[in-house]
């Protein structure tokens, strides 16, 4: 971790910033000395966020406070970004709900559109920009989801919108190496977050293997540039092995579909 400052210098932005893996990814970061740039809707969260790190890690926060789905949320961040000479960005923000595909309002869709990917192709496409006109290289880790890599029932759209960020990140690999900029999508598994618990999961019959968001923070920034796809988890990325690699996608399917009929019931 200590040689991140050195690849991506003193400031770093987090999208999506203020609890869950996002705290995490701001929480790892700012012990590994960087100052943070966090965007985040929730205000008060935010600014809690920001005074415990700058309390325990005396590090500086920019706070952007802003919803990720209006139509210039990436270019507000990226005006943080250059004012900072910030070359390290994380995209953790997502819209998520667990329900049947029909039972989707319009503005439900148009969220998972603006966020989960409009805002976070604008970023990754205005920030890796700067940075190609800079010279100076620089590091971007896109936050995804095992839903993305095989799609389970009740989050069709999630899952969907998260393999976007998934192929992005695999196309854009190589091509960004050219230019001096690492690039990395986690996938992560069951993390202990808020928008986990309250989509009201049932353990009865299984439970999930949890990863802490610090773990999958960690994990991600130390791979980042290494690993096209980081799978936080050794159980996750057993899990994943099996699925995708062991067994026929067929039955894979199959058990990812009862994992999550066992966990929702039958919305």
């Amino acid at each position: 971790m200590a040689s991140l400052k050195e690849r991506y210098g003193n400031w770093a932005l987090v999208a999506g910033a203020a609890e869950g893996i996002g705290e995490g990814f701001t929480t790892v970061l700012a012990a590994s000395g960087f100052n943070i740039i966090l965007a985040d809707r929730n205000e008060q969260a935010m600014q809690a966020l920001a005074l415990k790190t700058g309390r325990e890690y005396h590090v500086e926060t920019v706070l952007i406070h802003l919803d990720l789905a209006r139509e210039d949320a990436a270019a507000q961040c990226l005006k943080a970004v250059t004012a900072t000479g910030c070359r390290l960005m994380v995209y953790v923000a997502a819209y998520s709900r667990v329900c049947r595909f029909t039972d989707l309002a319009t503005s439900d869709l148009d969220s998972f559109l603006a966020v989960n990917t409009n805002t976070l192709l604008r970023l990754v496409h205005s920030f890796s920009s700067m940075l190609t006109r800079t010279g100076n290289g620089g590091g971007i880790v896109l936050v995804s989801s095992l839903a993305g890599l095989i799609g389970p029932q009740y989050v069709a759209t999630y899952a969907a919108t998260k393999s976007f960020s998934i192929r992005l990140a695999e196309a854009l690999h190589d091509e960004m190496k050219t230019n001096g900029i690492d690039i990395t999508v986690c996938c992560a598994g069951t993390v202990s977050t808020p928008t986990y618990w309250k989509s009201n999961p049932n353990f009865d019959r299984m439970k999930p293997s949890f990863v802490e968001a610090s773990q999958v923070a960690a994990y991600s920034l130390k791979h980042l540039g290494r690993k096209v796809v980081a799978i936080p988890g050794l159980t996750n990325r057993l899990q994943y092995f099996f699925l995708r690699q062991v067994i026929p996608i067929w039955y894979a399917r199959r058990l990812v579909n009862d994992a999550m009929k066992n966990m929702y019931g039958k919305l």
